[in-house]
């Protein structure tokens, strides 16, 4: 079985397939006019169909049960009534939210994680036990009328500078910890980079992702079963 994993961002869409090394892959630029038919033709550019037999799709968008519950605010429109079954035919496809796959591409193999995605603004997602559940923490309320996803977003740094930012980070970090009692953190995203340089801070319960966490996520829901659960299969209906 040979898998391909699609990463679509609101700048590039990035494809890797499985073997490849993450400097193997390939990408095209995406935006604000990027519809799935323009998805499909980049894809069809980058990746041959006969060098893939399954593909996982990733977008920055709210996911559930295999279906895009809203269309990405940084791409064209069209994702929701899209069927992605459909516009792959004789491939089987699996659909992820950007966060769910950086999730599974950190997981350890056992307990709860949760995983929080730091760049534009805050990605969430919860693996406990192989089941994925995707949630969209950043935007619930939190302070002033601020959202989570406001108070740790790049623009939020920007304005802060990094210092003050990493200390509303870790007091962000804190209060999940406190709330959802997951066995450890992952932080992930590009702005995780900020807090490389002042490991003191990082508290014990908490784990820097890599990079590379990214397009793993999108392999492993077609190498191991358990997944199965909760990252379906889609088909013509999706």
């Amino acid at each position: 079985m040979r898998i391909l994993s699609v990463d679509i961002g609101g700048t590039n869409i990035k494809t890797l397939l499985e073997g490849e090394t993450p400097e193997d892959k390939r990408k095209v630029a995406s935006g604000p006019d990027f519809t799935p038919d323009a998805m499909r033709k980049a894809i069809d550019e980058m990746r041959p169909a006969d060098s893939y037999d399954v593909v996982t799709i990733v977008l920055p968008a709210p996911i559930k049960a295999g279906r895009v519950i809203k269309s990405p605010v940084n791409l064209g429109d069209g994702w929701a009534d899209f069927d992605f079954a459909a516009a792959f035919p004789d491939k089987r496809v699996r659909l992820l939210n950007d966060a769910a796959m950086q999730a599974i591409g950190s997981y350890a193999d056992e307990g709860k994680m949760l995983f929080l995605g730091l760049g534009t603004g805050l990605g969430t997602c919860m693996i406990a036990h192989h089941m994925v559940l995707p949630m969209e923490l950043g935007h619930m309320p939190f302070k002033g009328g601020h959202t989570f996803e406001e108070w740790v977003g790049e623009s939020r740094r920007e304005d802060l500078g990094n210092k003050d930012w990493r200390r509303e980070v870790w007091q962000v970090v804190e209060i999940m910890h406190a709330g959802l009692l997951p066995d450890e953190i992952v932080l992930g995203g590009g702005n995780t980079k900020k807090l490389q340089k002042h490991a003191d801070e990082i508290p014990a319960y908490v784990r820097l992702g890599e990079n590379s966490n990214a397009f793993l996520g999108g392999f492993k829901v077609w190498q191991d079963d358990r997944y199965d659960r909760t990252v379906p299969v889609l088909d013509s209906s999706h």
